[in-house]
Formats: structure tokens, sequence, C-alpha cells
């Protein structure tokens, strides 16, 4: 009797070393919820839009309340009235197969006020103009210019509304 007692916890053991035997570690709640968050942080980023070919670059954002047949804004300021029509106007400079340059306009509780984007295929420096006008007038505050290329915003500009 005694080697069938010695036999059946003997055949335990082997089964469990042939399982594998080792135990598992508990899991580490810590680890798992570090692993969780960079997992859903990588999955929340998006892929920045494609910058385009060439040396294309921006020079310089001017504001104000009027451009010249060229576009540019000859007269620059950063503070408008609550009923001026407001201007940006975007140098660049360099070559590009192709992009989109697009301006967007932004109240001072950050919402979007508006949008526009032009389709340039650069090879000398050019100058893009974007306007900003409503009816009624604009709540004093601090806006924002943004100017994208291909949808990823390169600069972003202040101007006031007194």
């Amino acid at each position: 009797m005694r080697t069938i007692r010695l036999a059946v916890p003997l055949s335990i053991l082997l089964a469990l070393a042939a399982c594998g035997g080792e135990e598992t570690p508990p899991a580490d709640d810590t680890a798992s919820a570090d692993t969780a968050a960079t997992v859903a942080e990588e999955a929340a980023e998006p892929e920045l839009p494609p910058l385009p070919s060439g040396d294309f670059r921006i020079v310089s954002i001017s504001f104000g309340t009027a451009v010249d047949e060229e576009g540019q804004v000859r007269q620059p300021r950063e503070q408008f009235g609550p009923n001026d029509r407001i201007h940006a106007a975007v140098v660049t400079v360099g070559s590009s197969d192709g992009l989109t340059l697009s301006g967007r306009w932004l109240a001072p509780d950050g919402r979007e006020i508006a949008r526009a984007g032009q389709t340039l295929n650069p090879s000398t420096p050019t100058v893009a103009s974007f306007s900003l006008h409503q009816d009624a007038p604009w709540p004093p505050g601090e806006y924002r210019f943004q100017i994208a290329v291909n949808e990823r915003v390169l600069e972003t500009r202040a101007f006031e509304v007194r």
C-alpha cells in the first residue's frame, strides 16, 4: 500500500511537470494598466498628414484690413475693430509638386469660425490671402489664425478684436 500512496503523488508531480508545471506569477495590475494606457495613447494619436515634397516653407503671416492686387498686406496690424474685415497674407517660398494651403480662423473660445483652402503648385515665392468678415460685430477677444499645409498645422498666430 505504501507504494501506491507514493505512486499517486509522484504521478501528479510528473503530470504537472509535463504541462509546464511552473506557476505563472500573478498579474501586476500596474503593468497591465500601463500597457493598456500606452496602447490606447498610440491608438488615439492620429497619423500626421504628409508634408509637401520639395523645399516649400512659410516665410511670414501678416494681418491687415486690406490687401493689394498681389494679395499682400501693406499696413500690417494685430488689433482690429469689431466691424473690420480681417485679412491674412501668407508668404511662402520654395517649390513643391503640389499641396493644399489652408487657413483656419478660431474664436477666443477656440471654436472654428471659418476655414478656406487653396491648392498650390509653387515654383516661385507665393502669396496666399485669406479673409474673415461677418455682418454682425466681432465680440472682443484674442482670436487665432492657423495655417496648415496638407491639413498639418504649421503655424498659429494671434490677433485681437477690441
